[in-house]
């Protein structure tokens, strides 16, 4: 496994739970995180679509 991956885990979060202890409304930026987890998740499966049917294509499927 790489250290730095680890690490990387570890800051994120430090960085949660600092931002959690100095926002003062909790649900905006709970709600805002929901918002931004499923925007990159939808993007990524999006993605995927696309390069599984440009393979197929390619591939002559």
């Amino acid at each position: 496994m790489n250290s730095l991956k680890g690490l990387g885990v570890c800051a994120v979060i430090a960085c949660i739970a600092y931002a959690l202890t100095r926002v003062e409304d909790i649900d905006q930026l709970i709600l805002g995180a929901s918002i931004g987890i499923i925007t990159v998740s939808l993007t990524t499966y999006i993605a995927s679509i696309r390069r599984r049917r440009r393979d197929h294509r390619i591939a002559g499927e």
